[in-house]
């Protein structure tokens, strides 16, 4: 892809010419000198790359391979970082997306979700003529089997097959096979198949909870993935894969899946273990604050919130009540509200942390800030806010400035929703 450029259509960015994303650092612009508009949202540099050493360097030292739901950025800047600290691919939710970090240069993208429309199994086929490119997908039913098949197998040079996933699910969850019988009647159809190669069984743990029913969960669907991976090999099902790919993992229970699916039997084949984090690269300061076990159950360093939004004080209308200019177009707000984390004064003094301070509604553009037991906000001080739930904040900004300790811009992300 070709650089990004920044322009009047990406807000809180105060230049009218195209600026390429590359030169934005030598504007010197520092967002709390006010040289940005505001509302704007932040990505603070060392807990990015902190976030990505402390992740894929886990992988890394236990041979678990890591396939990043792109989902939560679509960024082409962060997913090529993501490679470069040895990402095995990127993992998309729809073919649109696996589309897009195609043209973000991504070598193998696993779309983790069934593909059974045409135009998507098309644009499929058409990239798999590609040696240097792989695109794998799940399956989950001989319906769905059967239409891969009959759009891809026409259309792939003979012998040429695509990698699919055998996807497994809990009742009243998301896709997967439920049971065994589906599982078999799933198997049975792709061995009809001449366009589609069994390569691996795929799950995704995180629709269940954290308490402790939910765990115990959790440890039952990953036990039936190693069991019926066991079982299908002892079948000679994964013959022409070259590799046994299991996969799961969220960001709430990498460990976890890491080490259930480390275990098992001696395979006929190499087994590669995949984990599809996505939310780590820029952790939050709620949800996955509380979910992550990293610097937790794992003995590496906590992961760090990478996310910031700052607002304008625009309005002080009654006593305990301060309205500033982020709202439901700036910052994530399906899991819970942003969290005051610092104010900027008019006179320019920064105040870290802070309490008393509380985001306790958003409309469009306004945040309602509750102040108590003498907290002060003023009309013209900016309130520093952290976000939760990162897959809900990146979708409302196409360019989000790149800043240092000191809040200075050194580069621009950009995105693709």
């Amino acid at each position: 892809m070709k650089p990004a450029r920044v322009d009047w259509r990406h807000k809180g960015f105060p230049i009218d010419r195209a600026v390429s994303a590359r030169r934005i650092a030598s504007r010197g612009w520092n967002v709390l000198a006010g040289d940005l508009q505001l509302p704007v949202m932040v990505l603070r540099e060392s807990a990015l790359e902190h976030n990505l050493s402390t992740v894929h360097g886990w992988c890394k030292a236990n041979e678990f391979s890591i396939a990043p739901h792109g989902k939560t950025t679509m960024s082409p800047e962060i997913v090529a970082r993501q490679f470069v600290h040895g990402s095995w691919a990127i993992t998309a939710a729809t073919a649109s997306q696996a589309r897009i970090f195609r043209r973000f240069g991504a070598p193998r993208v696993l779309i983790a979700s069934e593909v059974v429309e045409p135009t998507s199994l098309r644009w499929i086929a058409t990239q798999l003529q590609d040696p240097k490119f792989e695109v794998l997908s799940l399956v989950d039913s001989p319906e769905a089997v059967i239409a891969m098949d009959a759009v891809l197998a026409p259309l792939l040079r003979r012998g040429r097959r695509m990698r699919v996933l055998l996807e497994l699910g809990v009742p009243d969850g998301r896709t997967g096979c439920r049971n065994d019988a589906q599982v078999d009647a799933s198997i049975a159809a792709l061995s009809h198949a001449s366009s589609l190669q069994l390569a691996g069984i795929e799950a995704f743990e995180g629709v269940l909870g954290d308490d402790e029913d939910g765990i115990s969960e959790v440890q039952r669907l990953l036990k039936w993935i190693v069991r019926t991976a066991q079982r299908l090999d002892a079948d000679s099902r994964f013959v022409g894969a070259g590799e046994i790919i299991l996969t799961a993992g969220g960001s709430a229970f990498p460990d976890r899946v890491a080490t259930a699916l480390s275990q098992g039997w001696t395979s006929s084949m190499p087994r590669r273990i995949v984990l599809r984090s996505g939310c780590y690269v820029t952790h939050d300061h709620g949800l996955y604050e509380r979910a992550t076990p990293f610097g937790r159950r794992l003995p590496t360093a906590p992961l760090q919130p990478a996310l910031e939004v700052l607002g304008a004080v625009i309005s002080r209308p009654e006593p305990g009540l301060a309205l500033v200019n982020f709202g439901k177009r700036d910052v994530a707000y399906d899991i819970e509200m942003p969290v005051a984390l610092g104010v900027r004064r008019r006179n320019g003094t920064v105040v870290k942390p802070v309490d008393r301070l509380t985001v306790t509604d958003l409309n469009d553009q306004h945040g309602f800030v509750k102040m108590v037991a003498g907290a002060t906000l003023e009309v013209g001080d900016v309130l520093i806010a952290g976000i939760s739930h990162p897959c809900t904040a990146f979708d409302k900004w196409r360019a989000i400035p790149v800043v240092d300790d000191d809040y200075l811009v050194t580069s621009v992300v950009t995105t693709y929703f």
